[in-house]
């Protein structure tokens, strides 16, 4: 006995074989969307990185040597969860970047899908899809209309997301006892417009 389906459990309507890889100018639009998407989600990993570096106070190169063996937006907000304690930060604040790390999952598991999923042309429609096959708690492996509203739209949820991180952090450095930062402002490296009255 097995757990395969058989011939007869699958539907022949939601499997179509008139799916091509080969390059259109329909894609053109989504390349955009997705090259935009990529620049927001990269810039706001980067925000987490520096942070991070500035409540280690490392140099920002020794920083990097770190930051970069870390995968995506969970590992580096509890990374910044355990330097708040560290340094002080008051529990209002860790709360409130604690809400803002569930809200950076939710939107890098979109951004996922769309950067990460194959996408394909539909001859007959002429219409774009993705090709998700993931598996987290439930299987998927399907057809998905792309929307460019809907990468749009994740574009500004990202950008808000990164304003109201930093907005927090100028907070942390408000209302946080002093810590030694030499090492971060003294060292080499790129310097972001957020702290650049720092160092």
């Amino acid at each position: 006995m097995t757990d395969e389906p058989t011939p007869t459990d699958i539907n022949p309507e939601a499997i179509s074989f008139d799916f091509s890889f080969d390059e259109s100018t329909e894609f053109e639009p989504l390349y955009l969307a997705l090259g935009k998407l990529s620049r927001h989600w990269a810039a706001f990993e980067y925000v987490l990185n520096d942070s991070i570096w500035e409540l280690a106070n490392v140099e920002r190169l020794a920083g990097t040597c770190m930051t970069a063996q870390v995968i995506g937006p969970g590992p580096r907000f509890r990374c910044l969860a355990a330097l708040f304690e560290l340094r002080g930060v008051s529990s209002e604040l860790i709360k409130a970047f604690n809400s803002l790390s569930s809200e950076a999952e939710s939107l890098g598991r979109q951004r996922n899908r769309f950067i990460h999923d194959v996408v394909v042309l539909n001859s007959q429609d002429r219409q774009l899809y993705r090709v998700e096959t993931t598996a987290d708690r439930r299987i998927r492996h399907d057809f998905i209309v792309i929307d460019l509203k809907a990468v749009e739209k994740l574009v500004v949820e990202i950008e808000q997301l990164t304003d109201r991180f930093d907005d927090l952090f100028d907070r942390v450095i408000v209302e946080t006892p002093p810590w030694p930062r030499t090492q971060y402002r003294d060292s080499a490296g790129i310097r972001r417009e957020r702290n650049q009255a720092r160092g």
